[in-house]
């Protein structure tokens, strides 16, 4: 098979540094949007746009790749700032790729627009998303406040917090839970109180039992995909999602911050290894 192709347009060696998951905007440090460091010239997407919301419309609208790919399911293209990620936070020792095969989104942008829609939100329609009239408005509408948590979210669906190595059936069930992770995260509590409960078939699966199996319980599970202080609180108790777009803004934030401090911890500590 042919060498999947590389969509990051930064350099290819060794692991990708921490300020890449983090930059300035606006004379603000904040995550990086993932998808500013695609190498725009092998795809039908463009990089000319100038706010976060324009950039998940064209995003969408472009259909040609995902940033949530994984080593063992990307076959047709790579992305390595996603793929260290995973491998440095969620190393195959710890976790099998024959388990952990597969990635996902957290909080599916499509989903949260339907879910945290207001009135002003003529893109939606029948419970679809017009990308390309909200790619329109984002270029053209004076952004209020309203628009400015639109914009947030936007960015915050592409940061590091966003994104999560999973068995490849635990998709299925995300979606069938209305892509909702806080009635994902409620089923997998219960799992860890008592499995004999289990009844999703979709949670239930081999592969996805395997992979809760990694963990030690329901703590353990928290930790190790650093979800406390944002999904689930620092009582581990988990956070229902209230509708709105700033909460799932300032969740995936406080995330992204919990995965880049232990990024930069592992990386640190491994370049001491090598040199020592």
């Amino acid at each position: 098979m042919a060498k999947p192709v590389e969509l990051y347009k930064g350099n290819a060696g060794g692991r990708c540094p921490v300020d890449v998951y983090l930059r300035e905007e606006d004379e603000e440090v904040k995550f990086t949007d993932l998808r500013t460091l695609v190498d725009y010239s092998i795809l039908n997407y463009t990089s000319e746009t100038s706010t976060a919301l324009e950039r998940l419309a064209c995003y969408k609208l472009s259909g040609d790749f995902d940033l949530d790919c994984s080593k063992t399911s990307a076959k047709r293209y790579s992305f390595k700032p996603v793929q260290d990620m995973y491998e440095v936070l969620w190393p195959v020792d710890e976790y099998p790729r024959d388990i952990v095969d597969s990635a996902e989104t957290l909080v599916s942008a499509s989903a949260a627009f339907w879910r945290c829609k207001t009135e002003n939100q003529p893109y939606i329609k029948s419970r679809k998303i017009d990308w390309d009239s909200l790619r329109v408005e984002a270029s053209e509408a004076e952004y209020d406040d309203e628009l400015n948590d639109l914009n947030d979210f936007a960015h915050a669906v592409a940061t590091i917090g966003n994104f999560m190595p999973v068995p490849s059936g635990h998709q299925s069930f995300l979606r069938y839970s209305g892509e909702r992770y806080d009635l994902v995260l409620k089923k997998i509590w219960q799992h860890y109180c008592d499995s004999s409960k289990d009844e999703d078939e979709f949670f239930c699966a081999k592969k996805n039992l395997c992979w809760l199996d990694c963990f030690d319980g329901w703590n353990g599970f928290v930790d190790k995909n650093y979800l406390k202080g944002s999904f689930v609180d620092d009582g581990y108790q988990i956070v229902a999602f209230d509708n709105t777009f700033r909460q799932l803004s300032e969740m995936l934030e406080n995330r992204s911050r919990a995965m880049h401090k232990e990024y930069e911890k592992r990386l640190e500590g491994s370049q001491r290894s090598a040199t020592a």
